[in-house]
């Protein structure tokens, strides 16, 4: 039993490795501005990159202030 421990553990700790090993490759190709819009689509989703603020963002911002008047 103890040994299956030991395996576990040992691929639990390579697989960590690895996720860590990919997170630094990912954030330093996402630093390179030229690459960075091929990569991530999450800043053209989120507005960032729009020059106008979506109806739907404008609602969400005025619901803290709707209760207050209620």
């Amino acid at each position: 039993m103890r040994n299956y421990l030991k395996r576990f553990e040992a691929l639990i700790i390579k697989v960590t490795f690895m996720q860590f090993l990919f997170l630094i490759l990912s954030q330093a190709l996402l630093y390179k501005k030229e690459l960075s819009p091929y990569l991530s689509r999450t800043i053209f989703s989120e507005g960032v990159f729009l020059e106008y603020a979506m109806k739907t963002m404008e609602t969400l911002d005025q619901l803290s202030t709707i209760w207050y008047y209620i």
